[in-house]
């Protein structure tokens, strides 16, 4: 999957997400907050972890 339909794909649910959140209350919402940014902060690591691996493959087949 290409990034840009990646990108795509979490903006839909975002936004669906976003929707229900008008409907929590105080503390349901933190918690989902929470939760978001942990799931932003994990496939960020692994957006990183896929570039570092497609660069150590490149440089690799240079190399050899």
């Amino acid at each position: 999957m290409s990034y840009e339909r990646a990108k795509n794909k979490v903006e839909q649910v975002a936004g669906a997400a976003r929707a229900r959140m008008g409907d929590m209350d105080q503390g349901e919402r933190s918690r989902a907050e929470r939760v978001m940014k942990q799931d932003e902060a994990r496939t960020g690591r692994s957006g990183e972890r896929v570039q570092e691996g497609t660069r150590d493959a490149r440089e690799r087949s240079f190399t050899t």
